[in-house]
């Protein structure tokens, strides 16, 4: 595979440079091939990003939205956006979202069967314990509310656990970096339904017993609500707890403590007790409700087109993140790219026909609240907007975009990507990605897009986890993709046509 790679990028090296000495035109595509060389100088050579991923990780920090670091990111945000110049630049508010959280204290150990200090977090939006409390851990089963009675009585002060347990050990295989060239080029497998009515319904379910569980907890008094990791080796990946809903909607609702640990604590206290092994805990954990504004915001900023200007290509990316490390990968990453972005086009004093503007959203993690908020907010614009990109996979190099199943777009991201074929940048894939904000334009009707980038470690070891800091970041993956994005932006502001739109989605029985 490495082998294979050096052969693609010395060929498309050579190719890129006797396009230079060309005419301009690719394909179709009028590509401004001297436009396209200052801009990669100005990425590759001159690159801030190193400069804002730190400020936005190890100052600014972790980003709940709602919380103080939120706040403060949006305004850096802007700041960082009015001093270079950029047009509009705006915190804007997008909704009401309900309470904020943030953590302030959490310390704790295991007492018995012999003393560890615990490797775990509290949960966002769940409750604070009354100081320091100690008591045993209770390994309960409850698979509806009938099972209740069995336990009615007997969990006050108890640490509670009931998550299904699973087998865990070690990975023998580890994913691959880099995205090897056969995936990229392998056809995409019709996609099945992944979630059918029935597959909702079970989910729901489950989370409603989730929440009716906790509230019984809460009701007899337990201390708190134990759970596990979905990460191995000490990795812990902390985001919402089971009443997350009810506590951001509701003011003065204080839920009941939960608590994620370590999967290899968590599984070792459970095997004490299924050994008849007493265990005991003390635990002292303090968060903080912020309920003074219950909106939520998105920082926007553009740079005005000329002839075009009432025609808008956006780029963005979600500023908000879990709070489990400082979210560098998710997605620090992809709002230095995008900020990256607009640097570079507005250092070299390019003016493009169409405005580009950037949004940064909050509200993503919790189910693209922002960026749905914000096409909803905007339904009067979603005509002119030619496309919006969105970068939200990591720190690795961008190999390619998605067409999110709009064919007619093929063609021109396949022209405008083309003299990046050097810098890894080979695949224009038909098929759909999903999870980011790109979906809220596309169901508006709207050309949205996603980049393809090289995995790293973010499946693995990043994604929403305390493992998410800088040390993650790969810098030189973050400048290739921020000069790939400017020129992308660039060329889709400077078309003559916008891009095609994409056909109506067929009717199914549910999203």
């Amino acid at each position: 595979m490495k082998r294979g790679m050096q052969a693609v990028v010395t060929l498309a090296a050579m190719l890129l440079t006797a396009a230079m000495a060309a005419a301009q035109r690719v394909g179709g595509e009028q590509v401004d091939l001297d436009v396209l060389q200052r801009i990669r100088e100005e990425g590759l050579s001159h690159s801030q990003v190193s400069a804002l991923a730190g400020y936005l990780t190890d100052v600014i920090g972790p980003r709940l939205t709602g919380s103080s670091g939120m706040k403060r990111a949006n305004e850096w945000t802007a700041q960082t956006f009015r001093q270079w110049g950029l047009a509009n630049v705006a915190v804007e508010p997008w909704g009401r979202f309900g309470r904020g959280w943030e953590r302030v204290a959490f310390s704790g150990r295991i007492v018995e069967p012999f003393v560890q200090p615990l490797q775990g977090s509290a949960l966002a939006w769940s409750g604070s314990t009354r100081g320091t409390v100690t008591g045993p851990v209770v390994f309960v089963s409850i698979a509806d509310t009938s099972d209740f009675a069995r336990y009615r009585g007997t969990l006050r002060g108890a640490f509670v656990m009931r998550d299904t347990v699973i087998t865990v050990g070690p990975e023998f295989e580890r994913e691959p970096l880099r995205t090897p060239l056969e995936d990229l080029f392998a056809p995409v497998p019709t996609p099945e339904r992944r979630f059918t009515p029935e597959m909702r319904e079970r989910f729901r379910r489950a989370r409603e017993l989730t929440a009716t569980v906790a509230a019984f907890l809460r009701a007899e008094r337990a201390a708190a609500l134990l759970t596990y990791s979905s990460r191995q080796y000490a990795i812990l990946r902390p985001q919402g707890g089971p009443e997350s809903d009810q506590a951001r909607d509701s003011v003065g609702f204080e839920p009941l403590p939960a608590i994620q640990l370590s999967q290899e604590q968590y599984f070792q206290m459970y095997r004490n007790l299924q050994r008849g092994v007493p265990v005991r805990m003390e635990l002292n954990v303090q968060n903080r409700w912020l309920s003074d504004d219950l909106s939520a915001y998105n920082t926007v900023a553009e740079i005005p087109g000329s002839d075009l200007k009432g025609e808008v290509v956006m780029i963005g990316a979600h500023l908000d993140s879990w709070f489990g490390g400082t979210g560098a990968t998710d997605d620090g990453a992809g709002t230095v790219v995008m900020m990256e972005a607009m640097r570079i086009l507005k250092t070299l004093g390019l003016t493009p026909r169409r405005t580009i503007r950037i949004a940064l959203w909050s509200g993503e993690e919790q189910g693209l609240l922002g960026s749905a908020a914000w096409v909803a907010n905007h339904q009067a614009e979603l005509p002119r907007i030619s496309a919006y990109l969105n970068v939200d996979n990591g720190t690795g190099r961008v190999r390619g975009i998605w067409d999110q199943s709009n064919a007619a777009a093929i063609p021109v991201f396949e022209q405008i990507l083309w003299p990046f074929r050097d810098l890894g940048v080979v695949a224009v894939r038909h098929g759909n990605t999903g999870g980011t904000d790109h979906l809220s334009f596309v169901r508006a009707g709207v050309p949205g897009f996603n980049f393809i980038q090289d995995p790293i470690e973010y499946g693995t070891r990043t994604h929403h986890t305390d493992a998410d800091t800088f040390e993650r970041l790969v810098l030189d993956d973050l400048a290739q993709a921020a000069t790939v994005v400017a020129f992308t932006a660039y060329h889709l502001a400077m078309r003559d046509a916008m891009m095609p739109r994409p056909p109506a989605p067929a009717a199914t029985g549910g999203n």
